[in-house]
């Protein structure tokens, strides 16, 4: 299965990560290497699905191709998406180089998954929050899901107003970074909410990235320690907790 899905997915968005992966083996972000076996995400991901062999495996927006070849390790078969042609090639010709056959690399819009259903697990590392209608798309993924299946998302957070505001007025402006395509938007609790009526849903907070953020957007990655000591003391506070910037959705249908 090698096709090109047509979508509504914006030109813009897909020509700008086709720009980011046209780096290739160069760059640390896009170059297609087996991933840290200890990934914590990845770790809790392969812990929520259970034994991995023989079950398929959709990884949307895979970029890179690290989690694919994860799950292809342990056993599974994986169907790999993403909307940029060139992570796709990219992800190929590792696949081919490495005689690596049971992952299948497919570029397509998250929105079409519907087509390769069902399939036993969903994963997503960063990629919900880059879909809209979000509404729709979380009915498509129940759909795709085979009855008992799961999915594992690992997302950014937009519970924090605070952060939000900073995001909204202080990136791309004073020397301070913004990352991303212009039409991404942190994942909203409501979204949350909207994949819960889809499926039933766990947040965890895995740490909370708060603090730090100071350090990465406002200090270029000085004075960290400290940012990481607040963060880790307030991380034992539950209310706190929910404005980490980082979470985990465990899902299950």
């Amino acid at each position: 299965m090698s096709s090109t899905v047509s979508s509504s997915v914006s030109t813009h968005t897909a020509a700008f990560w086709d720009d980011v992966f046209s780096k290739g083996q160069a760059c640390p972000y896009t170059r297609v290497a087996m991933p840290d076996p200890d990934d914590a995400k990845l770790c809790r991901a392969r812990e929520h699905f259970g034994d991995l062999t023989g079950k398929t495996v959709l990884d949307i927006g895979c970029g890179s191709g690290a989690t694919s070849l994860f799950f292809a390790q342990h056993g599974a078969q994986v169907l790999s998406i993403d909307i940029s042609a060139v992570a796709i090639n990219n992800l190929k010709q590792y696949c081919n180089r490495h005689a690596i056959a049971n992952i299948t690399p497919i570029q397509m819009p998250a929105q079409g998954i519907r087509q390769l259903g069902p399939v036993d697990f969903v994963f997503g590392a960063m990629i919900l929050h880059h879909i809209e209608p979000f509404e729709p798309f979380a009915a498509t993924l129940r759909q795709t899901l085979a009855p008992g299946g799961k999915a594992f998302f690992w997302e950014n957070n937009a519970s924090s107003s605070f952060m939000m505001w900073c995001r909204e007025h202080l990136t791309g402006r004073f020397g301070i970074p913004k990352h991303g395509d212009v039409e991404e938007h942190p994942l909203t609790p409501s979204e949350v909410r909207t994949l819960n009526t889809h499926l039933d849903v766990e947040v965890e907070y895995p740490e909370l990235l708060y603090f730090r953020m100071c350090s990465t957007y406002f200090l270029g990655g000085r004075l960290e320690a400290p940012f990481k000591m607040l963060d880790d003391f307030f991380y034992r506070y539950s209310g706190f907790r929910k404005r980490s910037y980082r979470q985990y959705l465990l899902c299950t249908r």
